[in-house]
């Protein structure tokens, strides 16, 4: 079996990075993802030694980068013992092969340094999972070099993806079958088996999801590292891992957040997106992501301190394209006034995203604000009604004030008179407590 090893239990792995501009891409975009790809591999534990752009109008078939450009990397790279040389762009299985060849040296693209940065982060099930999902199905046109470069970085995984890398586990090869059609039948086989045990998880959310819909959903999304975790914790008193790294959580997690005039909803955090997420990993997940699909409400978290603001809104907006989600009503959260040097940074975005609102989670600003909102937004949902309330349905009225508005109540000789307000989705239950009782709205 393909072994693993831990990179945060030895020396970080010595990485250089490169950046190709490419026709018709901006300097400062080229500088902005290579920037990004720092911080990835930061997150992924490595030790990021150098960087370089090559502006090149087309990629070169053979090394993506330019000719000159590989010699004077291979260069760096001896002289620098570089372990790992990451490239911000996909490269193609032979391009990949190739830059090893020349530079003695462990080459990654931008998809499989994200990868091996989910499989270290994955905690549950679920998540492992998806992850081993992605990486099998990234490797299938790979299999001549995947698996030996992902133990040398040493990802951490050890899932799935470790067991179909075995270069074919002992397998007896038939006539004619070589290698090379043992490993790809050994993957397909595997990534089979990895989908059977997602569609389980994927049947329980269900379950979970229809036990849920008496409750109104509002799922946070954003860019990586935009605060969604800091204002989670924020909101509903919990503990969740809030790093200042890319990626820090994947897991999605729900919990009940309480707002005034005594409403409640479900508040879920999720992963968060990036520039050029793998289509794939997208896919992956979503499973996990269909609690953004089926949301009543999308709270788009945005780090308004971040330079490349704008450009992270339009990345996201991408991936709930893709979700099938763009469409969600959403309530535009700038995030990180706190951080900023003037006020009206964030106005200037709010003036472009009326419905919006400018908060920080570290500090507090503005999170009242916000829940008194959304009790106000999800106040349309509720029904004003009367009701001549018998004596034998006691727990109704329990389940008016724990879930609704209770504004009079008298006590009569036959029935307890009750005006209130319910949210339309507690009127079935509410319908149950009441056999003896009658309702008008």
């Amino acid at each position: 079996m393909h072994e693993t090893h831990d990179t945060m239990t030895t020396s970080p792995t010595r990485a250089f990075l490169v950046e190709v501009k490419l026709k018709d891409e901006l300097q400062s975009d080229a500088e902005s993802s290579l920037e990004e790809l720092r911080r990835l591999a930061e997150t992924a534990g490595m030790e990021v030694l150098a960087e370089i752009i090559q502006p090149k109008e087309t990629p070169d078939p053979a090394y993506f980068i330019g000719r000159g450009k590989l010699e004077e990397l291979e260069a760096l790279v001896s002289e620098l013992r570089v372990e790992a040389v990451i490239f911000d762009n996909d490269l193609t299985p032979a391009q990949t092969r190739n830059l090893e060849k020349v530079l003695d040296s462990v080459v990654v693209d931008r998809t499989s340094l994200i990868l091996q940065i989910f499989a270290q982060r994955a905690q549950t099930n679920a998540a492992k999972l998806q992850v081993d999902l992605a990486q099998l199905q990234y490797a299938l046109p790979r299999l001549t070099r995947m698996w030996t470069h992902l133990s040398r970085l040493g990802t951490g995984a050890g899932g799935t993806a470790g067991v179909a890398a075995g270069r074919a586990g002992g397998a007896v090869r038939g006539p004619g079958e070589t290698q090379l059609q043992i490993d790809r039948r050994l993957v397909r086989t595997q990534i089979s088996r990895v989908k059977k045990a997602l569609q389980k998880v994927e049947k329980h959310r269900r379950v979970q999801r229809k036990q849920r819909q008496e409750m109104i959903n509002v799922s946070l999304v954003g860019y990586t590292n935009a605060g969604k975790s800091t204002l989670f914790n924020a909101l509903t008193s919990e503990d969740r891992l809030a790093e200042d790294k890319l990626f820090a959580t994947l897991d999605p997690t729900t919990r009940l957040l309480d707002l005034p005039d005594n409403k409640h909803v479900l508040l879920s955090d999720t992963v968060g997106f990036l520039k050029k997420l793998p289509h794939h990993l997208v896919a992956a997940f979503k499973a996990t992501l269909e609690e953004v699909a089926e949301a009543d409400l999308l709270l788009h978290v945005v780090d308004v301190s971040h330079p490349e603001a704008e450009s992270q809104i339009d990345a996201v907006d991408e991936v709930l394209k893709e979700l099938g989600a763009f469409e969600r009503p959403t309530l535009m959260l700038f995030n990180k006034t706190d951080l900023l040097e003037e006020e009206g940074h964030a106005q200037l975005f709010r003036s472009k995203y009326p419905d919006s609102l400018a908060i920080s989670a570290q500090n507090g600003a503005g999170l009242e604000a916000l829940k008194d909102l959304l009790a106000e937004r999800f106040s349309t949902h509720d029904m004003d009604m009367s009701l001549a309330l018998s004596y034998q349905d006691g727990k109704a009225l329990d389940y008016l004030y724990k879930h609704g508005e209770v504004f009079d109540t008298d006590y009569q000789g036959e029935s307890i008179r009750v005006k209130a307000k319910l949210p339309q989705r507690h009127l079935k239950a509410l319908e149950r407590l009441t056999t003896n009782s009658t309702l008008s709205y």
